[in-house]
């Protein structure tokens, strides 16, 4: 076997230095430099970083031969009985049962509700202040998360979610350091959940189907405790967090792109109000997409070889680990024409950009068997908060703000996305006001 070219490093710490002061820029440099099949060294841990989509594709669907290596967190090892965190067949178990909750038709089902808690929450936003809008939209996605993973138990404890979850977040994220308030937020967020089970249970309302119907009907039949429930929905609502960092990028590029902002509002001005019409819009699920492309929360997937891997002339040991990343993958010059420009149209059917690609060249889901379960929730979310916000508003940035981006998971701009807002001029009357956004 020829081995797989790469950077020297240094003989200690390998290419730890320079993977930790950028990592995204590590990888794209070296994907550009040293082809789609390159090795390098993070301390003592050899890794490959990958972007063949063949391998990648045999990497994510062998689950005999690879392993998830998450970077740890303490919010997965405080719940971590959530089906993100299983293996196996348990995995596999487990993703069946809830697979039901996530079809379009589920989920579009809830959509009404939430959409109401979109407007309220959005309206937050004053009009002609500059203000980090990032924390807005944290909230937002969790209050609409709530709905559409609770369904109609979701209406009883979104409140105590939106008030107890970001506490508990804060402690686990080492963003807080008071852990008697941790304990009583834990406990609050417990309850709040079990309340819903309750309710579910109470209303024996069998034409729902969302994500507690699974887990309540499993921790009845003594297929899991409490506790796992509380953990896979836990989990589950954590996800506003990059579902928010997402919704921010696509702020941060539209007001940076008058002439895509002015096509997506004249879509919106042009459709109801209805979920379904929000959620069908070609303009707006473009933009949702392209977002996604340029700004991957999850920018690096990690897995760990149980057993030697080839391809081709490359060979991964035992032990080593294959590193692939959303970022690199949706930004390489050889699957996407103009890669480092925000272009919607490149996700319009019948656009001149628009061209058939291999599926692991936009994985800001992930692929195979573990990909994101929640990919529709999250999609929908984005989708109902930026029509809510561009139907309203129209955004500009601060003359001399840069973005920026780091190596965190979620990736998020700098300071929350300072941002003006200002109310746009319409004569249509169509969207619902409900007074949720205040002037």
């Amino acid at each position: 076997m020829t081995p797989s070219p790469g950077p020297k490093g240094h003989p200690l710490h390998g290419s730890w230095p320079e993977f930790r002061e950028d990592p995204l820029a590590f990888l794209l440099d070296g994907t550009l430099a040293y082809g789609d099949f390159f090795r390098f060294r993070l301390g003592l841990q050899r890794c490959f970083a990958v972007s063949d989509p063949a391998a990648i594709a045999r990497v994510f669907s062998d689950r005999e031969g690879f392993m998830d290596k998450t970077p740890p967190h303490r919010m997965q090892d405080a719940y971590p009985r959530s089906v993100a965190r299983l293996e196996g067949s348990e995995h596999l178990e487990r993703r069946r049962a809830l697979a039901p909750a996530f079809h379009r038709e589920a989920v579009c089902a809830r959509v009404e509700a939430t959409q109401r808690v979109v407007r309220e929450g959005l309206g937050r936003l004053r009009t002609g202040e500059v203000r980090a809008v990032l924390p807005v939209l944290e909230d937002v996605a969790l209050r609409s998360a709530s709905m559409l993973l609770l369904g109609d138990a979701g209406e009883r404890v979104v409140e105590r979610i939106a008030s107890e979850l970001p506490r508990v977040e804060a402690w686990l994220g080492h963003a807080a350091d008071d852990e008697r308030a941790y304990d009583r937020a834990r406990e609050a967020l417990a309850a709040s959940i079990v309340d819903a089970a309750e309710h579910r249970r109470a209303a024996g309302n069998a034409g729902s189907t969302d994500l507690l119907d699974p887990l309540v009907r499993a921790v009845d039949a003594g297929l899991m405790d409490e506790q796992a429930m509380i953990d896979e929905i836990v989990m589950m609502l954590v996800t506003h967090v990059p579902t928010a960092a997402a919704s921010a990028w696509a702020l941060h590029e539209l007001a940076q792109r008058p002439e895509a902002q002015r096509s997506l509002e004249e879509e919106l001005d042009g459709i109801g109000a209805q979920g379904a019409e929000v959620e069908r819009a070609p303009m707006l699920s473009a933009v949702v997409l392209e977002t996604l492309r340029l700004h991957p929360p999850v920018w690096v997937l990690a897995r760990e070889a149980r057993r030697e891997f080839r391809h081709g002339p490359h060979a991964v040991s035992a032990g080593n680990e294959v590193l692939v990343s959303p970022y690199v993958m949706q930004r390489l010059p050889r699957y996407w024409k103009r890669p480092e420009e925000f272009l919607p149209e490149r996700f319009l059917p019948g656009s001149p950009l628009h061209e058939e690609r291999p599926s692991a060249a936009f994985i800001p889901f992930g692929l195979g068997m573990r990909k994101c379960i929640g990919e529709r929730t999250a999609i929908l979310q984005m989708k109902l908060m930026l029509a809510a916000l561009v139907r309203e508003f129209r955004f500009e940035l601060l003359a001399g703000y840069e973005a920026g981006v780091g190596g965190r998971r979620p990736l998020v701009p700098r300071d929350g996305l300072p941002i003006l807002a200002e109310r746009r001029s319409r004569t249509d009357d169509r969207w619902p006001h409900d007074d949720a956004v205040a002037p």
